[in-house]
């Protein structure tokens, strides 16, 4: 099934943002990495939770951010399943493309309060994403 046939929901449980460089402005250039960790927690016969946290970190150095918390994805099993496993484009989980719109907004706003350079959109298309589901790791 698409994506857009299954229900995501996401909730935002920690988020952590940390300015290191006082020089710096939202003007200043920068690339930003992305890490990934996504668990399961639980699966029943409609749906699937997941935990994930979120590392974004600049270089050179200017800021770091970090942002924690679960998505539940519902459905039959095959939309279940479709939300988990990597898009054959992408190479990224829906339920993480999902999560990642959420967080954005979130670490966009960060980025204006604290006057550093906004990432990028566009890093969802090279996260380093570690998922974690029935006790096999996959990166």
């Amino acid at each position: 099934m698409s994506q857009e046939s299954s229900n995501i929901a996401t909730t935002i449980t920690s988020v952590a943002a940390e300015r290191t460089d006082e020089r710096a402005d939202s003007n200043t250039p920068v690339i930003f990495g992305l890490d990934v960790n996504i668990e399961e927690l639980e699966r029943k016969g409609d749906s699937v939770k997941v935990k994930f946290h979120i590392a974004m970190e600049s270089d050179p150095a200017i800021v770091r951010f970090a942002i924690e918390g679960t998505a539940t994805a519902t459905g039959d099993s095959d939309t279940i399943e479709a939300s988990l496993n990597p898009d054959s484009e992408t190479n990224v989980p829906p339920i993480f493309t999902k999560i990642y719109q959420q967080a954005y907004a979130v670490i966009f706003l960060l980025a204006g309060t604290l006057n550093v350079p906004y990432p990028s959109p566009a890093l969802l298309r090279s996260p380093r994403v570690q998922t974690a589901v029935a006790g096999q790791i996959e990166e």
